[in-house]
C-alpha cells in the first residue's frame, strides 16, 4: 500500500541535493543555462519555497512510503505547492530509481488525487520535460492531459 506523508525535516537537506540537481540539470538543458547560474537559482528557489527548511503552509514535501506487512520502505517523495484558485502544482516528484516501474508512481499520484479531494481542491499541474516518456505515460494513465506548450526563444 502507498502513503504520503510528511517529508522527515531532519532529512530535508538529502532532498535539498537530490532536488537542485534535479533542477539545475533541467535548467541547463531547457533553458541553456551554464552550471554555475542554474545551480544559484535552483538553491535559490528552493530556498523561497522551504525558508525554515520543511513544509508550510503553501509548499509541502512528502515521502512517498511502500507500506506491506509491517514493513515500510520510502520509494521516493513528492513536493507540491498550493495556490489561492483551489488549485496544487506538483514541483518535484520523484521515485527513486531502485523502485521504478513498479507501479509506485501511479499509486501515488491516485492516494494526491484522492487526498486533493477531500481537501476540495479542483485541479493538480505539472510540468514534465518533453522527453521524459515514462512519466508521461504515469500522468496520462492518471488523468492528467496537456494543456499547453512551454516555449522560449533564447536571445
Amino acid at each position: 500500500m502507498i502513503v504520503l506523508q510528511d517529508f522527515p525535516a531532519d532529512r530535508f537537506d538529502e532532498f535539498q541535493i537530490i532536488s537542485i540537481s534535479e533542477y539545475a540539470q533541467d535548467l541547463m538543458a531547457n533553458r541553456k543555462m551554464d552550471e554555475q547560474a542554474a545551480l544559484k537559482k535552483a538553491k535559490e528557489s528552493l530556498e523561497q519555497a522551504f525558508p525554515a527548511g520543511k513544509s508550510n503552509e503553501r509548499n509541502k514535501l512528502l515521502s512517498i512510503l511502500n507500506k506491506t506487512k509491517g514493513r515500510e520502505v520510502e520509494v521516493g517523495f513528492l513536493w507540491y505547492t498550493l495556490h489561492d484558485d483551489g488549485s496544487a502544482f506538483i514541483m518535484d516528484f520523484l521515485v527513486y530509481s531502485e523502485h521504478r516501474g513498479k507501479g509506485y508512481a501511479s499509486k501515488a499520484l491516485q492516494v494526491l488525487k484522492t487526498m486533493f479531494e477531500e481537501q476540495g481542491l479542483s485541479r493538480i499541474g505539472l510540468r514534465v520535460a518533453p522527453d521524459n516518456h515514462g512519466a508521461i505515460r504515469t500522468y496520462y494513465k492518471a488523468g492528467f492531459n496537456v494543456t499547453g506548450w512551454n516555449m522560449s526563444c533564447e536571445l
